[in-house]
């Protein structure tokens, strides 16, 4: 089994009888400025603090290869809702300090004929969890 990371206590795997990973990881990193106008001369900027780094990726979840769709969803949206804060560790190495899942977004995919949800994708969103 090859672990390529994980989100808290979601794993990121590939095995000969699971494959749960994620695409497209997206990192913003945001600095705040004031903006101080002076009359016929550029205007002066002023730091002011550096915003909490967002995050953003999608998980593909299929039944065809090892995992099921729904409770994988509704984990992602029990962390959400409960504020859980979590840690991104991709090959070793981890990616922020402390995250929160600021949105979700599910596409249903393909279902059975007894209308079990055999594939599906999640889209992530997180926000770094700054400490006091």
């Amino acid at each position: 089994m090859a672990k390529i990371g994980t989100l808290g206590d979601i794993v990121f795997t590939v095995s000969a009888n699971t494959i749960q990973t994620f695409e497209g990881l997206k990192i913003d990193s945001k600095t705040n400025y004031a903006k101080h106008t002076r009359h016929n001369k550029k205007p002066l900027l002023e730091f002011q603090y550096n915003d909490n780094d967002t995050a953003s990726f999608s998980i593909y979840l299929s039944a065809f290869l090892g995992v099921n769709p729904r409770s994988m969803q509704n984990k992602i949206d029990k962390y959400r809702k409960k504020g859980k804060i979590l840690t991104l560790v991709i090959g070793g190495k981890k990616y922020g300090k402390k995250w929160v899942i600021t949105s979700h977004s599910k596409e249903y995919e393909r279902f059975d004929n007894k209308g079990n949800l055999l594939i599906a994708k999640s889209n992530i969103s997180l926000e770094e969890y700054a400490e006091r």
